[in-house]
């Protein structure tokens, strides 16, 4: 019985967890990945969280961003 309650307690606090993370809202979604064939952290140096002023950008990300979310010539051919 007692193993049973504390299962259920894991399962709901691993449940509460994933629903806390999953629900945040992004800008980046993986349509840029598809759209530039760059991964994460050709923007990114970390993981930004919401109401972050600093989205921990690279600058590779700066000038994406300045450019209209669009990549330079220069950023094309960058592995």
């Amino acid at each position: 019985m007692i193993k049973r309650k504390v299962l259920f307690w894991i399962w709901l606090l691993m449940t509460g967890a994933s629903l806390f993370f999953f629900t945040f809202q992004t800008k980046a979604t993986l349509k840029y990945k598809k759209e530039t064939d760059k991964p994460c952290t050709f923007c990114h140096a970390g993981i930004p969280r919401r109401g972050d002023e600093d989205p921990q950008l690279t600058e590779d990300g700066k000038k994406f961003r300045e450019n209209g979310y669009k990549l330079t010539e220069e950023q094309k051919h960058k592995p």
